[in-house]
Formats: C-alpha cells, structure tokens, sequence
C-alpha cells in the first residue's frame, strides 16, 4: 500500500457529499415525523446548505485535471442551488425520508470506516519504516 500524505477526497466522494448530507437531513426530519405521519418537506436551506458544504470541502479534493477546480467545482454548487430552488417545498412521506437518512448515514459511517482504517495501515507502516531504519 501507497501511504501518501494529505490524503485528499475522490472526485465521486466529493460529488456525492452534499447529497448525503441533504439525505441525513430529510432521514432526521423524517424520523422525528414517523410518529405523526407527517411528511418531510424538503426546503431550498437543505440545499444551499449542501452547496456550502461542497464549496467548502472542494480545496480537499483530488482533481483530475487543473480545469477541473473551476469547470467542476462552481457547476455543482450551482446545480445544488438551483436544485434546491426547484425542489424547495417537496413533500416526502417520513418512511422513505427516514429510509434514505439511515442508508446515507450507512454510507458516510462506511466511508469513514474505510478512511480510518486506510490511516491505521500508513501509520503502522510508518512505524515499521522508523524502526527498521
């Protein structure tokens, strides 16, 4: 295994992001309505919220290409904007809002397993280079 410094985000792990963060959301609205049955409303907040986020974590990524920073970055965060605007006041029933919160919880937590452990290796192998030099 390669151990590289300043591991950064995916390209995919970066896009797919501020869409779990927004399916967490609608998860933890939905599990709160699950006894009253009411629906979740989906708001164009969630989404900006979404834009921000991945506005914020795009210095993180592995970019591809050097376009890719600008002809990627910007497009997402103002497709998440404008996806918002146009979702804004979608009602979804609280189970399949619930549904999708605890399948986006799972794949971040897998996801953050998966890093973790990546770590864990570098830095025992790091520890077996310093001591076998």
């Amino acid at each position: 295994m390669v151990c590289t410094a300043g591991r950064r985000l995916s390209l995919a792990g970066w896009l797919g992001l501020p869409l779990l963060f927004v399916g967490m959301v609608a998860g933890l609205n939905g599990a709160l309505f699950l006894v009253s049955g009411a629906p979740v409303e989906l708001t164009s907040a969630h989404f900006g919220a979404a834009a921000a986020l991945a506005v914020a974590t795009s210095g993180e990524v592995r970019w591809r290409a050097p376009w890719q920073r600008h002809w990627v970055r910007w497009p997402w965060a103002a497709t998440l904007l404008v996806g918002g605007v146009f979702l804004h006041g979608t009602l979804i029933p609280a189970v399949p809002a619930t549904a999708t919160g605890v399948l986006a919880t799972a794949v971040l937590a897998v996801g953050l397993h998966r890093v973790q452990r990546r770590e864990r290796q570098c830095q025992e192998e790091d520890d077996q280079l310093a001591v076998g030099t």
